[in-house]
């Protein structure tokens, strides 16, 4: 290859990369921006709290995944049927055989213990209810 072949395909590369990056880069910021502005609108944040605000389940801890859970949410299985993301401070806690149930118009999932009878109550919906309530009161 010719020096002078090299020298031009650096500048058509230089000037590809320049293009791509002119077109690319803008459609991100645009995207990134509006998900931005989503999450922050009232509507958005009222359709998340109310979903988990109005959510209601109850079962039995059949599965702890001991052998493949780490960090800071951690799966427990729920009367071999569906899977729950938990914190890892209750999630050390718990055994299986103990139960989950969160009731309709509540914001809080109670753990009961079976092998002391202790309540374990953790406020599921803090954030979006935070975020809603803040957004409401500016309004």
């Amino acid at each position: 290859m010719n020096p002078d072949d090299n020298a031009e395909l650096i500048i058509q590369q230089k000037s590809i990369s320049k293009a791509l990056a002119l077109i690319f880069i803008p459609i991100f910021l645009i995207i990134v921006g509006l998900t931005l502005i989503r999450n922050n609108s009232l509507s958005f944040l009222e359709k998340k709290y109310r979903s988990i605000h109005n959510s209601y389940y109850s079962g039995k801890i059949t599965n702890l995944f001991l052998e493949t859970n780490s960090g800071a949410q951690r799966t427990i299985r729920i009367d071999n049927t569906w899977n729950k993301e938990i914190p890892f401070f209750i999630y050390n806690e718990l055994n299986i055989g103990d139960s989950l149930f969160k009731i309709a118009e509540s914001d809080f999932e109670y753990y009961i213990k079976t092998a002391n009878n202790d309540t374990i109550i953790w406020d599921v919906n803090k954030f979006y209810r935070t975020k809603y309530l803040n957004k409401l009161n500016k309004k």
